[in-house]
């Protein structure tokens, strides 16, 4: 029987990049995702391409979901070999308007199903595996309109490095990849939230956000998910605890 891999967030974008690049990897694709249409959609899209995929419809903001969806799996399946906590949102806000309720909303997502995730995965990891968690290179430098999404994905590379010792002894190997601009829905939405707040165009807010990007191009989502490829495969099996930028050279300049 093939592996088995988890990917929360699975129906789109790099989430779904992801998941076509582990079915190609062999791996039995699980997608996680609140949309349902979108995820009926994508499961669809990776069979008809003769990948192993299943979809479960899940809202990971409600802890208790998790804890179920995660036995239904080992039940079907019988055992899980990778997790990917991709799941994520972002809320463009001023600094000074954000409020309790979006602040919640966005570690609900970002960082507190994560956590829950790991722990009602790693248990069933009982021939070793390997945890990726989407952080972002936002956790690292200031992010005025993005204040909750920079702070939580700061906290996924704290959680990474925890998890990683704690879960060691199981041979599990836990680590995080920080993508810099991609091509995404995600992006999008953040540059057209940036124009709004600043007058401006969304092409214009895009570009001033961005910067120069040393290898000249925004990333697409197979460049993360080709990272996110090898960190779950053999070939690094003695790497966890890590942080991996994925970003075109965009933190160096």
């Amino acid at each position: 029987m093939n592996k088995v891999a988890i990917i929360t967030g699975g129906a789109q974008g790099l989430g779904y990049a992801i998941s076509e690049e582990l079915a190609e990897a062999n791996y039995q694709v699980i997608l996680l995702d609140r949309n349902q249409a979108q995820l009926q959609m994508a499961v669809k899209q990776l069979q008809e391409k003769g990948y192993q995929a299943n979809g479960i419809e899940i809202d990971l903001s409600i802890s208790e979901n998790i804890q179920e969806i995660i036995s239904q799996i080992t039940h079907e399946f019988g055992k899980i070999n990778v997790l990917v906590n991709n799941a994520g949102i972002n809320i463009v806000k001023p600094f000074a308007q954000v409020t309790s309720s979006d602040w919640d909303k966005v570690m609900d997502i970002n960082l507190k199903a994560s956590f829950f995730m790991i722990q009602q995965v790693s248990p069933h990891m009982t021939e070793g595996g390997s945890i990726v968690n989407i952080s972002s290179v936002a956790a690292n430098s200031p992010r005025p309109l993005s204040v909750a999404y920079a702070a939580s994905k700061a906290g996924m590379i704290s959680l990474t490095k925890t998890a990683s010792i704690v879960l060691a002894p199981q041979r599990i190997r836990v680590n995080a990849i920080c993508p810099g601009a991609m091509e995404t829905e995600l992006l999008s939405k953040m540059a057209q939230d940036m124009g709004e707040l600043s007058s401006t165009s969304p092409e214009k807010s895009l570009e001033n956000y961005i910067g120069t990007i040393p290898l000249g191009r925004i990333s697409s989502p197979a460049d993360v998910a080709q990272s996110v490829a090898f960190l779950v495969s053999d070939a690094a099996n003695y790497i966890t605890g890590q942080s991996l930028n994925v970003c075109g050279g965009w933190t160096v300049s």
